[in-house]
């Protein structure tokens, strides 16, 4: 049958309509595919800032809770309670923008726990642990949670989005005398015999290291700032006694085999001026070389300020000492610099027994903790059974470079007084004993805790009497342990003595040794193994300066010959840092760090315990030089009593921190968390 043109157009029509009614369906469907597609992509992109956004809410909470803990010393069970002044707070709603729910999210802190009776040990063996600065300490530990809800507004409407995280924050104190060499300064290490340090090393400056015969760290070794090969000034006239050229000996540290591997390749020293350090420094020694590069922070006392040095580029030399508060008295609470959380942690708030000497009237006082006074007339004196005396002008200080006005303290004879009390004699117990007077001496068994202080003081206005104040000292006596009316005192469940003063401190012969001393290649070794029966002590200073068992008042003026002497102490104390207001003199380095006034050459010096530095000296600040002594042959060592957790009394803890299991929640788990919580 022949077809018409207009029969063929009707059927082209039917067929473009068909054809487009198919592609507009295709294309609605398309479209309707990309809507939906678009609206998953969104509601994926507001879980993303869902979580994120939780996870940012937990590490503001961080921030608060280390703000808490660096400026506070009590807590209890309860104090982060919502709705109590130590609540956890949000932040500011701009800080996140609209998108954050502010009104219906949450950040919540968990209960604090009683403060640890026991240390935990950080196992270097546990491979979580490698890169922890901890390692192989014991540490009293702490967490806390923190628990984060985070809403996002979807705003085209949707449902809101929840996104729920926890982790925890690890508070960790550290016992200071946990490490063989702990500084708050700069750390500068440049020692001429080989130098073997078997112990933690930790500095919140910079680490300078070099040597000539070498230097091996056996333990971690750790930096808030940075580690470099050479001097620590760039003055020439500081570094070393004066010009001294840079050291090419080996610097070693363990790798995680436990093989000592040197920083020097090739001849030359791989230090943070690597640009790539971090990895570099990881690879090579495993965590036990760690810098501000892999997170290291500054570790510091409870309560106190970070150290600042010296501005340079300012006229006036003006360091923030803040750690030497430590040894200071205490401030009155009118006084504007009184600070409540300071007076806790200082010794001389803690001490059991306090002295205090004036100086220019030359008189000295007594009090227990509660402040009250014993009269210790009965107890000046010259000899074995006398605790202390006044001599003026008793040695030539040749570093001070004046004769000293010193107070002998006699630490035999407060043994006898603390572990041996008679109140039928004067001379043998503080005070002066009345039966009708409850405090009318000093009762060991009840106020001695085992921490001393002595401050020293003038009550003079004159300032030239005030000068005077900065040419005296303490020294101590006495404490060799094999003579008979000799040794240190200890007494109750905290044993040992901690002794400190705001003063330079001077020890004379063997300190809580008996003075027998066996070589470092001995199972006995003097430098770490203690003698049977030793018990804990710490010597803090604003200087401390060791005197053999040879000294003699009366030839000072030259340079005296030293016999070989033991101690066994943590020291603390300060130091003038290398190029201090421009002095152009070297600090001396930590292999200087005690100070000597003798003769040393062909003779030893036998340490045993932990050397220090929180803080810059202020009643000595003379600066170190090498013409007035010949040093010691150095066997120091980390006293097996700190490695085993075993410390002075009072010992002052370094906090720090560390994040531990994190965790994504569910609605119920973080619901069921906070209705665990115990308010």
């Amino acid at each position: 049958m022949r077809q018409t043109l207009s029969s063929k157009r009707g059927g082209a029509l039917a067929a473009t309509f068909v054809i487009s009614t198919a592609m507009v369906l295709v294309c609605t469907g398309i479209l309707s595919h990309s809507l939906t597609e678009r609206k998953i992509n969104a509601r994926h992109e507001l879980r993303l800032i869902s979580k994120n956004a939780s996870e940012a809410l937990a590490e503001y909470g961080f921030a608060q809770l280390r703000h808490k803990f660096d400026t506070r010393t009590n807590f209890t069970l309860t104090s982060l309670q919502p709705g109590t002044t130590d609540a956890l707070a949000l932040p500011d709603p701009s800080l996140f923008g609209s998108v954050l729910d502010h009104e219906n999210s949450q950040l919540v802190g968990g209960t604090i726990p009683d403060y640890p009776t026991q240390l935990t040990f950080i196992d270097p063996n546990d491979p979580a642990n490698e890169f922890d600065p901890l390692k192989g300490q014991a540490v009293y530990a702490r967490n806390i949670g923190i628990y984060a809800k985070a809403v996002v507004n979807d705003p085209r409407g949707g449902t809101p989005i929840e996104s729920y995280v926890s982790q925890k924050l690890q508070v960790r104190d550290a016992p200071l005398f946990a490490h063989a060499i702990f500084y708050n300064l700069d750390l500068e290490i440049s020692p001429g015999p080989k130098m073997e340090i078997h112990g933690p090393v930790h500095t919140n400056g910079d680490l300078y290291l070099q040597g000539i015969d070498g230097v091996d760290f056996h333990y971690p070794v750790s930096t808030a700032k940075d580690m470099f090969y050479g001097w620590g000034t760039d003055k020439r006239a500081a570094q070393g006694s004066g010009g001294e050229r840079l050291q090419n000996g080996h610097v070693k540290f363990k790798n995680r085999s436990g093989q000592l591997v040197s920083m020097k390749v090739n001849g030359n020293y791989m230090d943070s001026n690597l640009a790539n350090w971090r990895e570099y420094a990881s690879n090579r020694w495993n965590g036990n070389l760690l810098t501000q590069e892999h997170g290291i922070e500054v570790y510091k006392p409870v309560a106190f300020p970070n150290y600042q040095p010296d501005d340079p580029s300012t006229h006036d030399y003006d360091p923030i000492n803040s750690g030497h508060a430590l040894i200071e008295p205490p401030v009155a609470s009118s006084d504007p610099a009184y600070d409540p959380e300071i007076e806790k942690q200082k010794l001389s708030t803690k001490a059991g027994l306090y002295f205090s000497w004036d100086v220019e009237t030359g008189e000295v006082r007594a009090f227990d903790r509660e402040r009250n006074e014993f009269d210790i007339s009965a107890l000046q004196g010259s000899g074995s059974d006398y605790l202390y005396e006044i001599k003026e002008n008793a040695f030539l200080d040749r570093r001070r470079n004046k004769w000293i006005d010193i107070l002998d303290f006699n630490v035999g004879k407060l043994k006898q007084l603390i572990e041996n009390t008679d109140t039928s004699i004067p001379s043998r117990h503080i005070g002066n004993y009345d039966p009708d007077v409850p405090n009318s001496f000093y009762h060991p068994d009840q106020k001695w805790n085992g921490i001393v202080y002595f401050e020293t003081s003038t009550s003079s206005s004159n300032a030239k009497d005030q000068a005077r104040l900065n040419y005296s000292g303490i020294r101590l006596w006495g404490g060799e342990t094999d003579v008979a009316g000799q040794g240190i005192p200890s007494r109750g469940e905290d044993p040992g003595m901690t002794f400190v003063t705001n003063n330079a401190l001077y020890v004379r012969g063997h300190f809580n040794a008996d003075g027998t001393l066996h070589g470092t290649t001995s199972s006995y070794n003097s430098a770490i193994v203690p003698e049977i029966g030793e018990v804990p002590v710490a010597l803090y200073g604003d200087s401390v300066t060791i005197l053999s068992n040879n000294w003699n008042d009366s030839v000072t003026s030259s340079k005296p010959g030293a016999s070989s002497t033991e101690v066994a102490a943590a020291i603390v104390s300060g130091l003038i840092p290398s190029d201090a207001d421009n002095n152009g003199k070297s600090s001396g380095g930590v292999h200087n760090f005690p100070r000597f006034l003798e003769n040393w050459s062909g003779r030893d010096l036998y340490i045993r315990g932990s050397l220090v530095c929180l803080y810059e000296s202020e009643a000595d600040d003379s600066a170190w030089q090498i013409n007035y002594y010949s040093p010691p042959g150095r066997k120091w060592g980390f006293s097996e009593l700190f490695l085993n957790g075993t410390f002075p009394p009072g010992t002052p803890l370094l906090r720090t921190y560390r994040r531990v299991d994190y965790t994504d929640l569910t609605k119920e788990e973080y619901e069921t968390a906070m209705q665990n919580l115990p308010w």
